[in-house]
């Protein structure tokens, strides 16, 4: 059994401290994107295994070449016998390597670790909270309710997760940890700014990186850029998702289909950034967009909806533009004045990327993340 005084001997040892962090997989997911960044950036203080349902994807990879040790659990089903094997399986494995920390980074590994943690008498046991919980399915909402009692803290991305959470799921601030996304800025910089050949000669570039989803209102931007009035500005949608074969349906409904270009999601996803000069995220639900973060960084004037967590991050008129969330006129308004001021473009660009690099590296958000681990251990000892 892992007592206290074993958390005590972690914070205090100059031996780094065996954390578990968890993600369902290792693909491009947002969750995982910030799992994995965290995991590669933080301090000597602590030794992190990354648990994770499916090991494959590209984040395995930047995991295994940053030298972080991967652990397979292959839950395939909440209900299966077999899950409960595997969950036993990682109990022992806890109590074995005396883990002095776990948290789980999205909701089926929360709903997984956090009751396993407790059997297993880990010191600190956290969840994440990185999406509205009310587009959740009912008894995922039910069972995280459950889970808020298990844990020791619910780690959130965003001031907006924070109020959802303490008004619809009436769960105590004092509970709740902000800890906001970071980005490679290795990756993402403004410096080689220039136009992909997919894109052919054109005037300015308005586009989104993104999974191509309803709540994610392509739609709304496609509408928009048909109204402005500039023949040499082009459209790029970069992505894959459910609602591609509409968007682009509607791209032709629009007549903007001659200047518009859906291209396929794409590793070197920064490069698509730094083609871009207007980056809009039309989204009428978002936590704290990775997308719009990696875009910043690269040297794009930004324009989100003025939803979830955007606000926190979009200073209107500042380092981007805010429009109202579905509003094709508004943003249409906010686009004609960016693509036709080449100066405005250079200022919010200039301002975004000193915003990211100033505040939104993956080192600062590992520091962050290394901060409130230790607090915990810390308090544990006293506790």
């Amino acid at each position: 059994m892992i007592r206290r005084r074993d958390a005590n001997a972690f914070v205090k040892s100059a031996t780094p401290c065996p954390i578990v962090l968890l993600a369902r997989s290792l693909g491009l997911g947002g969750s995982e994107r910030q799992l994995t960044e965290v995991a590669m950036a933080l301090d000597r203080r602590f030794a992190p295994t990354v648990v994770c349902f499916d090991a494959a994807g590209v984040r395995g990879d930047d995991l295994r070449r940053a030298g972080v040790r991967i652990l397979e659990l292959p839950v395939r089903s909440f209900v299966s016998p077999a899950s409960a094997a595997i969950a036993w399986r990682f109990v022992r494995l806890l109590r074995r390597e005396r883990v002095a920390l776990v948290h789980p980074f999205d909701v089926p590994t929360v709903l997984f670790a956090a009751p396993a943690a407790r059997i297993a008498h880990v010191p600190v046991v956290l969840s994440s909270q990185r999406g509205d919980r009310r587009l959740f399915p009912r008894w995922h909402q039910r069972a995280l309710d459950v889970t808020d009692r298990l844990v020791d803290g619910i780690v959130v991305n965003s001031d907006y997760i924070r109020c959802v959470l303490v008004e619809h799921f009436r769960v105590r601030d004092d509970r709740i940890h902000t800890c906001r996304n970071g980005v490679d800025t290795t990756v993402f910089h403004p410096e080689g700014r220039g136009r992909r050949p997919e894109l052919g000669p054109c005037g300015a570039v308005v586009g989104i990186v993104a999974a191509l989803r309803r709540e994610k209102s392509i739609e709304t931007l496609i509408d928009a850029f048909a109204r402005i009035q500039n023949a040499g500005a082009r459209l790029v949608v970069v992505g894959e998702g459910p609602e591609r074969d509409v968007l682009i349906a509607r791209a032709h409904q629009a007549g903007i289909a001659a200047r518009s270009l859906f291209a396929p999601a794409s590793l070197d996803v920064a490069s698509w950034y730094r083609s871009i000069d207007v980056f809009v995220l039309p989204s009428t639900n978002e936590s704290f967009s990775n997308s719009l973060m990696e875009a910043m960084a690269c040297g794009c004037a930004v324009i989100g909806s003025n939803v979830g967590g955007n606000p926190e991050l979009v200073r209107h008129s500042d380092n981007g533009l805010l429009f109202e969330a579905g509003n094709a006129a508004d943003l249409a308004e906010k686009l004609q004045t960016v693509v036709g001021n080449p100066d405005l473009r250079r200022r919010l660009a200039a301002a975004a990327v000193r915003t990211i690099h100033g505040e939104y590296t993956r080192e600062a958000a590992a520091r962050r993340f290394a901060e409130l681990y230790e607090g915990f251990l810390n308090r544990s000892v006293r506790r």
